[in-house]
């Protein structure tokens, strides 16, 4: 097989979300990302704060699982609805990985000089970090007490972290599987109980991959072995609605709090495959409403400190942002506008719900670094939704 083919095969099968395993023998030292499933571009647009919010929409349950009892009492459903999430930076790569190919076609039958010209790529691309994540709710069925779904979910990270020679990271996770969950208002819906369990079939790596590991076979997939594993994860979640005390300003901001404790214990799976660790999170969000005539706009602000069980600064825990949704204009659409801050990143983004279709674009940045505000990961997301 020619070089440059291996060289090529090899960044497509990290640009096409296949998560191998690999010679290497360190661990990355890529962060993980939380919720561990399902990023939704709603949240990530209000700096991926969603712990303590009312909830409406598919995002509920993967954030706050007590939120599913805000879901109407009938049946809503979800279907086929593709989001993509990537980092600005990765167009260029691609465009670069293309010129290494062409680079190391031209230096074919000299090794050295491939090495060389491979050595001059990793090396440039130093200190860079690169994710494409792919999520597809395949099929939702949203209720107030019972809600299920089928998904797939794709994670792939590459780190040019240069440790005194050259290499990447890898990190890279594929999950397809199914969550129930279900939900339960006490005294009179002031506070809410909700689980999740999640059944989930997992390939994934977090691996080191160095230049002798890609120059050591005529056929990289043989280095690359797939490892698959399924795990079964459980979430809790504690959402209520704060007393108002009959004072008026509470009445009007309508203050609630959260709690999750995600992944109970891990979700844990056989062989090599990486777990996905628990998680504590707490959350507190107003919602006042105004009018302007007779339209009724409705506001969201969300403060989420994540990760309370992990040692990471405190900049690292903190998510916070505000949504404003408008009425739903000729009963047919209804647009919304958000910002806030990801780990003290500015967050923002709009949707437009078409009743059966909604369109949403977020921008959002989340701190890659070892140390804080060392290095924050720049993203786009979008998504299409559809459901009835």
């Amino acid at each position: 097989m020619k070089l440059s083919k291996l060289i090529s095969y090899f960044f497509l099968f990290l640009l096409a979300m296949l998560p191998l395993s690999a010679f290497g023998q360190a661990t990355s030292t890529i962060p993980p990302a939380h919720p561990s499933l399902y990023k939704g571009v709603r949240p990530l647009g209000m700096g991926n704060a969603f712990v303590a919010m009312p909830g409406s929409d598919e995002n509920a349950m993967f954030y706050n699982p007590a939120a599913i009892n805000d879901y109407e009492p009938g049946i809503d459903f979800r279907f086929v609805s593709p989001t993509i999430d990537f980092t600005t930076s990765s167009i260029q790569l691609v465009k670069d990985v293309v010129d290494l190919a062409d680079e190391i076609n031209d230096e074919e039958g000299d090794v050295s000089a491939q090495i060389d010209t491979f050595e001059t790529f990793v090396n440039a691309h130093t200190g860079e970090f690169h994710s494409l994540d792919v999520r597809l709710p395949v099929f939702m069925v949203l209720n107030k007490y019972l809600s299920l779904g089928t998904l797939v979910d794709s994670r792939t990270t590459v780190s040019f972290r240069n440790r005194s020679f050259s290499n990447f990271e890898l990190q890279s996770r594929s999950d397809a599987g199914g969550v129930i969950g279900g939900a339960y208002g006490f005294f009179e819906e002031q506070l809410q109980v909700g689980v999740n369990v999640k059944v989930l079939h997992r390939i994934s790596v977090d691996q080191v991959l160095t230049i002798d590991d890609i120059f050591a076979t005529d056929d990289f997939k043989d280095a690359m072995p797939i490892e698959r594993a399924t795990g079964v994860g459980v979430d809790l979640g504690l959402k209520g609605k704060v007393p108002t005390f009959d004072l008026k300003a509470l009445e009007v901001l309508k203050p609630t709090v959260g709690f999750t404790w995600q992944d109970i214990g891990n979700t844990r799976f056989a062989g090599d495959v990486v777990d996905t660790e628990q998680s504590i999170s707490l959350g507190a969000a107003i919602h006042p409403t105004f009018h302007l005539g007779k339209h009724e706009f409705q506001n969201h602000f969300d403060l989420d400190l994540r990760e309370l069980n992990q040692p990471v600064s405190f900049s690292k825990k903190l998510f916070f942002g505000y949504e404003l949704m408008g009425p739903r204009f000729l009963g047919f659409f209804q647009p919304s506008v958000r910002i806030g801050a990801q780990q003290l990143y500015l967050a923002a983004g709009t949707s437009l719900d078409l009743r059966f279709v909604k369109v949403e674009f977020a921008t959002y940045a989340e701190e890659v670094g070892r140390f804080t505000r060392q290095q924050p990961s720049r993203r786009i997301a979008g998504a299409l939704v559809f459901g009835f």
